[in-house]
């Protein structure tokens, strides 16, 4: 007989609905047979979902983007379906999958085979990012999240609004060289990235992500500069490549990313230390993903 873990995250800002909701466990034990559940809370930092995944058939995940991109990692490897079952604040990497189609019903599940991005040795699902407003991916504290929803970020998002200064030299899929001192560099495969839907030129399972460039500005009022270059990208967004002098949004499969110093990345709402040189990769579906 198959056997499913159903692990918790009750960090996330919306795992009272799981907890309360009988058809989330029938659905499941209707799939596998036979549910164990295991909630895991603020104090379970060093939780290891490798170490009790094994044995198991499948793991759904009940979570946020963190706690989806921690089990992905984690799973690398081992023969065990993910099952995510969003109940973060914004769900990015669901919202996503859910917004296109290629829906295949098997056993009352929506399967999914996707794209996967790595960051160095670090899977993504949907963003690797550094530079302004990228550390509200992962400084909100769980009990602000649950209480304030999506307002969490905007308020954080003011905290951190504020022109970065990031020299970098980027060569784009071995051929174009980038090289400059930005604002922000991101890295996305979603159509959604800290609930913007910006991204309109996402495709599902092309083995490739998009480049997101935006200048550091110069001068006398850098951050009206700043709220325009932002405004541009993520209220408008891009329907196709965009080549501007502040701004560029372009397709890519490989890019490897030079720092002058080392510095941190949001990783699919994850604080991840960079290195000097860096790589960022594409693999064409990687994964399975089963959400319910």
């Amino acid at each position: 007989m198959q056997k499913c873990l159903l692990l918790i995250n009750t960090k996330s800002g919306n795992s009272k609905k799981v907890l309360c909701s009988k058809a989330i466990f029938e659905t499941l034990k209707g799939i596998y047979g036979e549910v164990d559940e295991l909630r895991i809370n603020e104090t379970d930092n060093n939780f290891d979902i490798r170490a009790h995944s094994k044995g198991y058939s499948a793991l759904a995940v009940c979570g946020g983007d963190g706690t989806f991109n921690n089990a992905l990692n984690s799973l690398r490897g081992l023969n065990v379906e993910l099952l995510y079952i969003p109940c973060g604040t914004l769900n990015d990497s669901a919202h996503t999958l859910k917004s296109i189609g290629e829906i295949e019903d098997i056993e009352n599940r929506r399967m999914r085979n996707v794209d996967l991005g790595e960051f160095n040795d670090t899977l993504f699902s949907y963003v690797t990012a550094t530079g302004t407003f990228t550390p509200i991916g992962y400084i909100p504290k769980p009990k602000h999240k649950k209480f304030l929803k999506k307002l969490t970020y905007y308020l954080y998002a003011f905290k951190f609004y504020k022109v970065e200064k990031i020299k970098a030299r980027l060569t784009i899929d071995s051929a174009r060289e980038e090289s400059g001192e930005y604002t922000l560099i991101m890295a996305v495969k979603s159509r959604f990235v800290f609930g913007f839907g910006f991204n309109k030129a996402y495709s599902h399972n092309s083995g490739t992500g998009h480049l997101l460039l935006i200048n550091t500005p110069k001068g006398l009022f850098k951050s009206v500069k700043l709220f325009f270059r932002f405004f541009r990208a993520f209220f408008i967004g891009f329907k196709k490549e965009y080549h501007k002098k502040h701004i560029r949004f372009t397709e890519f499969s490989t890019l490897e990313i030079k720092l002058n110093s080392a510095t941190d990345f949001c990783v699919d709402g994850e604080k991840v230390q960079s290195k000097l040189i860096n790589q960022v990769k594409f693999h064409q579906k990687a994964g399975k993903i089963y959400i319910l």
